[in-house]
């Protein structure tokens, strides 16, 4: 009798096991998602961990893992382990047709571009001698921006520039940006006279207009770290300073450009037609919401390497693609754009700031250094220096 039973038993087993194994993973989903697009730098980040059974079959034991970058780390670091990635495994027992939503919280303590693609399942039959997996795609990603830091002093010097430049733009105006109405003089051209204006008032008004050149920005970003000891400190400074400055300055109604020595290390939309990162990145100055965000995602994935194109060799390339026109996505800055170079390896790149810049131009230029280290600027009068000191972490 006992055999019997013993055998009924196995046999049970057996058949259950057949049937779990193949409809364990049936109607089973897995959603990840992080709740927020962007984060800045030091910043915390909430994603959710939704798990669905839409079936009657329960699921006694299932266990859901993940990876994410090891830049990311969970608030919570129960169940995971840090490696090349940070791994997360959580265990749950779902009832039929039951859903399990579970909030994680990270820290974002560097800046970067982090993304989930795909998550792993787990369950186990019901002696727990067979094991069973399956893969669940996903698709969340989040962009910790560069952290804020005070541009207060490149303003300044930022606003000196902009204010020689604006004698020149009061010499040209564009008809089609109205800007206010005035009394007549006699220097004023009568097709500018606003007859409604003028007869409402009793005397002669006339339109004025904006100036056809726009106050426009350039920043040119040096992220190049080749050295036997590397500045890393030095490095996400720079990234911060162009992130703080294209902020405030977008902010303020002006344009801005933005040209980095590294490529975007992200997803597949960021790789040219041969399935590589592209080694320089440029944007043309423009304004907006939109056009910031374009900036500050850029500089989130930009990452030093090997592969980073020298600053000095960068700017060589453009100004002879400028001259030349060899390129048909090349283009030179209008003479009102103001130029802001950051680079913390001025010792080699100095001398090709000062040839793309000139004489006839001006330009800022920001070096960040560490603290107790020596920094010494000779420029042209046409070229203002900033000096930004950097401590020791």
């Amino acid at each position: 009798m006992i055999s019997l039973f013993f055998l009924g038993f196995l046999l049970l087993s057996v058949l259950w096991d057949l049937y779990y194994s193949m409809h364990w993973s049936k109607d089973l989903s897995v959603s990840l998602n992080f709740l927020q697009n962007y984060v800045y730098t030091g910043e915390q980040a909430q994603m959710t961990e939704r798990i669905e059974n839409r079936k009657r079959l329960m699921l006694p034991v299932l266990e859901v893992a993940f990876h994410v970058d090891r830049r990311l780390s969970f608030h919570d670091s129960e169940n995971t382990n840090v490696s090349d990635f940070v791994y997360k495994r959580d265990i749950f027992a779902l009832l039929g047709r039951q859903r399990v939503t579970r909030k994680l919280t990270l820290d974002c303590t560097q800046r970067g571009y982090y993304r989930i693609s795909e998550s792993y399942l787990a369950s186990f039959s019901m002696l727990h001698t067979k094991r069973y997996s399956a893969a669940c795609p996903a698709d969340t990603e989040l962009y910790v921006y560069a952290a804020r830091t005070d541009v207060s002093d490149i303003l300044v010097a930022c606003e000196r520039l902009m204010g020689n430049l604006q004698c020149a733009k009061r010499l040209y105006e564009d008809p089609f940006a109205f800007a206010s109405i005035r009394e007549y003089t006699s220097a004023d051209p009568m097709n500018t006279i606003n007859w409604k204006a003028s007869a409402r008032t009793g005397g002669l008004m006339v339109n004025t207009f904006e100036s056809t050149l726009t106050e426009s920005v350039m920043l040119y970003l040096d992220v190049e770290d080749r050295g036997i000891l590397k500045y890393d400190l030095l490095v996400e400074e720079s990234v911060s300073v162009a992130a703080s400055l294209a902020q405030r300055l977008i902010a303020r109604g002006m344009e801005v450009g933005l040209c980095v020595n590294a490529g975007c290390r992200g997803n597949a939309e960021d790789r040219d037609a041969s399935g590589n990162a592209p080694r320089t990145v440029r944007l043309a100055p423009a304004g907006g919401k939109r056009h910031l965000d374009a900036i500050e995602q850029l500089l989130a994935k930009c990452k030093s390497d090997e592969n980073t194109v020298p600053f000095a060799d960068l700017l060589g390339e453009l100004r002879d693609d400028a001259q030349a026109r060899r390129r048909p996505d090349s283009f030179s800055e209008p003479q009102d754009t103001m130029l802001i170079f950051i680079s913390k390896n001025i010792a080699r790149s100095q001398a090709a700031i000062e040839a793309f810049v000139g004489k006839d131009r001006q330009a800022v230029l920001v070096v960040p250094y560490m603290r107790n280290e020596p920094c010494e600027l000779r420029v042209p009068d046409n070229i203002r220096p900033i000096k930004r000191e950097v401590e020791r972490s």
